[in-house]
């Protein structure tokens, strides 16, 4: 087994965990092919699919309940701040107060596919007074959908990839 994936596979959890934290937090590394690449570890066992989908929405939930909290304390400042790191800067707090004044907390539950609104969603919802349980309730199943859609994707692969092996 080459040495990288030797030791993305000794450390896949952390790293998992990890990537998708900072990731979460609003540094521009993408998750999407660290699950997709652990997805398909569990169709080797490798690595166990549970364990990937519990420390990717971990990620998720801890950072997302900081800009929850963030959002909620600071407000409009928030946005704006995250909004300037943005490549939109100009509509990007109009754009992301419209979707959330028009869909409500079931944003959260497909903002995470949709890049930049991942970021500015929670801070979003503690803005706009959103009970923390029912962010919560939201975020965690929204953060699960991502999550397992990716994770799922990898394992469809790695199981192509082992059906096609002599």
């Amino acid at each position: 087994m080459p040495i990288a994936l030797e030791f993305f596979v000794h450390y896949a959890y952390a790293i998992i965990f990890v990537w998708v934290l900072v990731e979460q937090i609003g540094v521009p590394i993408p998750s999407i092919p660290v699950l997709l690449t652990a997805g398909t570890l569990t169709a080797t066992h490798r690595i166990h699919h549970s364990q990937v989908l519990l420390v990717a929405v971990a990620a998720c939930m801890i950072s997302d309940t900081i800009w929850f909290y963030l959002g909620r304390r600071y407000g409009h400042s928030v946005l704006r701040l995250l909004c300037r790191l943005s490549l939109e800067a100009s509509t990007c707090v109009s754009k992301t107060e419209n979707y959330f004044s028009r869909r409500g907390d079931a944003t959260l539950l497909f903002s995470k596919f949709v890049p930049g609104l991942s970021t500015v969603a929670p801070p979003i919802a503690g803005q706009v007074g959103t009970p923390y349980g029912r962010f919560f309730v939201w975020d965690l199943a929204g953060s699960v959908i991502w999550a397992e859609a990716f994770i799922l994707a990898g394992r469809f692969f790695g199981d192509l990839a082992k059906r096609s092996e002599p």
